[in-house]
């Protein structure tokens, strides 16, 4: 049974994957950068305990972490329950693919992680979207080398932004819009939200393609993209468990297989 921690800025969830994509069981709890490691370790051990989280099956262990003021703690905490030091993802363990950028050691391990994921899975060059708290695009060939990265804000923090700096647009909950023009605020906003990002993600793919010079497969995964994925009027494949994956695959690259 492999764990798997994936650090986020907005959460870590933690999972028990007894093969590759596939949770048993998780938790998920929010980023809070500013616990001590005691802090931190004695809030894990009682959601832990609440949650009735079973480690005695764990054979192997990987964080992906984009928040360094949590790793050791989770690491520490990992270690604490499971009876195993965690392998932590970084740019210098086998990827399975190659990283041409110019500052490596800077590309987070989220992007990593789905990196490694996208190219066990699908042929050809790659466009590859995580929508969470930014929404990252990581760019690899089809002969697997990781050319680069777009970085925005994401779909939720820049719908909060909307909304604290606009006094009259209120906060909503994320839904499918009933028509792409909206005829009331609420609605308004929520096709803002689903179209402007399905746009998005058509015309990013279309410019990537133009500056590769092939055709590119664009892989959307994370958060809200659910929502968006529809929305979408190129071919776009959702991949809900691909940064899972790619812990999967990092893991049976660089440790013992589970």
């Amino acid at each position: 049974m492999l764990l798997t921690v994936d650090i986020g800025n907005t959460n870590v969830c933690m999972g028990l994957m007894p093969e590759r994509g596939v949770l048993a069981s998780h938790i998920r709890f929010p980023t809070d950068k500013r616990r001590t490691v005691e802090e931190f370790m004695e809030n894990f051990e009682a959601l832990v305990a609440m949650q009735h989280f079973d480690f005695s099956g764990v054979t192997g262990a990987i964080v992906s972490s984009v928040v360094p003021e949590l790793t050791d703690s989770v690491v520490a905490s990992v270690h604490a329950k499971a009876g195993r030091d965690p392998m932590v993802v970084r740019h210098d363990m086998n990827l399975g693919f190659t990283i041409d950028m110019d500052t490596p050691e800077r590309l987070g391990a989220d992007m990593i992680a789905d990196a490694a994921g996208a190219v066990n899975d699908y042929e050809g060059a790659l466009a590859i979207y995580d929508m969470g708290t930014a929404t990252t695009c990581s760019i690899v060939s089809a002969d697997k080398v990781y050319l680069g990265s777009i970085i925005i804000p994401g779909v939720v923090i820049s719908q909060d932004a909307l909304t604290a700096k606009a006094s009259q647009l209120p906060f909503i909950k994320f839904e499918q819009p009933k028509h792409l023009i909206g005829r009331e605020t609420v609605d308004c906003m929520r096709s803002g939200m689903v179209y402007g990002n399905a746009a998005m993600l058509d015309g990013l793919t279309d410019r990537i393609a133009d500056e590769l010079g092939e055709p590119v497969t664009a892989v959307v995964t994370g958060g809200v993209s659910k929502l968006i994925v529809p929305a979408c009027r190129r071919s776009v494949i959702y991949d809900p468990d691909l940064l899972l994956k790619g812990l999967w695959d990092l893991h049976e690259l660089n440790g013992t297989s589970v």
